[in-house]
């Protein structure tokens, strides 16, 4: 067997391990440890519960979305070797302030890439044919962040190809920036808010994405469509008028909400 297929399916191993470690522990803990703790923290959508069938279907599309990655990587590796982008281990003149705004700069990068494809994957014959496979999952889980149709995985993470071709790129920054990445989708599909109820009010922070902002896009497929901020959805009024009510329902103190799609 050649060494670059060995490699790719030793990649593909570990970063699947990796991940589904880290999901599988944050399930446990919220979904199963914390079920009745949080319960007052539950985000309720209307439309098909989570249950057995939907978990097998996220996981299969976790895998297929994970071989994925794993082929940008070797791209990514390719595109190196020919010297088609500067990817160094060292921070070099950069330091630490300018390693902070780059990551600042990837993520906010990101932000628009993901808000322009995901607006587009609504598109009829796009959501029909690709998106319509993440949007199976309406009662949102941490197994749901990286349930899509490969098609979609792929537009998803392209976002760094662009980005290294242009920008000298330190490894400590783009990891950085996939694990605020990660986290950060892995909060959106928690299905349940554990952000305070003055986030909202908060003059930097209430512009952030929260568990509540992406769950109402689940229960009503559409609107919403922003990943780490609320910034494009403001501006291109596509952000559901009903969210921040939702966010304080959601964190309020009390009894369980009843489901809602608003």
């Amino acid at each position: 067997m050649p060494d670059w297929i060995v490699s790719f399916i030793a990649a593909s191993l570990g970063q699947a391990f990796s991940f589904l470690a880290v999901v599988s522990l944050v399930f446990v803990v919220i979904w199963r440890w914390g079920a009745k703790r949080l319960e007052g923290r539950r985000i309720r959508t209307k439309g098909r519960p989570f249950d057995g069938a939907q978990l097998r279907h996220e996981l299969v599309n976790t895998g297929a979305v994970l071989l994925v990655g794993t082929a940008q990587g070797a791209l990514i590796s390719a595109l190196y070797d020919r010297g088609l982008t500067t990817l160094t281990m060292d921070l070099g003149a950069l330091g630490w302030g300018g390693a902070l705004a780059l990551t600042v700069g990837l993520v906010l990068f990101n932000d628009l890439w993901f808000y322009a494809v995901h607006r587009t994957l609504h598109t009829p014959w796009l959501f029909k044919h690709v998106h319509s496979v993440h949007h199976r999952s309406v009662d949102v889980n941490p197994f749901t962040s990286y349930s899509f149709h490969v098609v979609e995985g792929a537009l998803l993470g392209a976002w760094v190809i662009p980005a290294l071709l242009f920008v000298p790129m330190p490894m400590p920054v783009l990891m950085a920036a996939h694990v605020i990445g990660t986290t950060n989708n892995l909060m959106a599909h928690l299905g349940y808010e554990l952000l305070p109820a003055w986030w909202t009010r908060a003059p930097l922070l209430r512009w952030s994405n929260t568990a509540t902002f992406h769950s109402l896009h689940h229960g009503q497929l559409k609107g919403n469509y922003g990943l780490f901020t609320r910034t494009w959805d403001r501006l291109l009024g596509t952000e559901l008028p009903s969210y921040e009510q939702a966010f304080a329902a959601a964190t309020a103190s009390g009894a369980p909400r009843p489901a809602t799609d608003a």
